[in-house]
């Protein structure tokens, strides 16, 4: 009976301690670090001669279900960072503009909410003491005070990949839905430019899509230039009141 017990507390235990292991931040990190790797490894492997880039594999589908087939593959390949303008671009090629357009959006927010969901549920817990540290610190305050426009503004900027915000974003304190509001919002112009490339590639569809790309490019210059407005009108108010900040403490 003694025996019994004992077996029982010893089995116990280690249930215990290895469900503390498994909820460890810093073990979940490793998994997301580890996971990025293979990630970026498979992106690196498939290479643009995939055949999920291939026009031909596409239009051997069922048309029926080749929008949600394509939604479904943008989301998947948003993990392993698979270029977006490749994928719009075939979007443009295989559907037409109003078909096109919901389907990129749909892929593109889809692609970005699971990349988010994956960092918040991992990294967010063990990164978190190192966001509340320095400028880290205040790039944390405004995803969580102004989650939309913060996101627009990270997509608008052409030197964050859109694998590297998804990942990041969720490591910080911004709410899902105004980062996939922000996100569907942010990458409009380029997803219409680069879907209207596409569509212009295919044989009769006269001025229009050249039409679209151009208003789409005029588009995207315009609010990149709104958005470097906003990242410079913000940061100098921040800057004036942490140098009136640092006079203060030594006084």
């Amino acid at each position: 009976m003694n025996f019994k017990r004992w077996v029982r507390a010893v089995v116990m235990s280690s249930i215990r301690k290895i469900s503390a292991v498994a909820g460890s931040p810093l073990l979940r990190l490793a998994v997301l670090v580890i996971g990025l790797a293979v990630a970026l490894a498979v992106g690196w492997w498939l290479g643009p001669d995939t055949p999920l880039l291939d026009i031909r594999t596409w239009r051997g589908e069922s048309s029926a279900w080749r929008p949600l087939l394509f939604v479904l593959l943008f989301g998947v390949a948003a993990l392993v960072f698979t270029p977006r303008p490749a994928l719009s671009v075939i979007a443009g090629i295989l559907f037409t503009l109003p078909v096109a357009v919901p389907v990129v959006v749909a892929g593109t927010v889809l692609g970005a909410g699971l990349a988010f969901g994956i960092a918040r549920l991992l990294g967010r817990e063990a990164l978190a003491p190192f966001l509340a540290k320095g400028r880290l610190s205040a790039l944390d305050s405004a995803f969580a005070r102004r989650g939309f426009t913060a996101t627009v503004i990270c997509r608008l900027l052409p030197v964050l990949p859109y694998g590297v915000v998804n990942y990041g974003a969720g490591v910080t304190r911004v709410r899902l839905l105004p980062f996939l509001a922000g996100t569907a919002v942010g990458t409009l112009p380029a997803n219409i430019a680069y879907i209207t490339a596409g569509s212009a590639l295919t044989a009769g569809d006269g001025w229009m899509p050249a039409i679209w790309f151009a208003l789409a490019v005029v588009a995207l210059v315009f609010v990149g230039w709104l958005a470097r407005r906003l990242v410079h009108a913000r940061s100098s108010p921040s800057q004036g009141q942490d140098c009136a900040e640092g006079t203060a403490s030594q006084h």
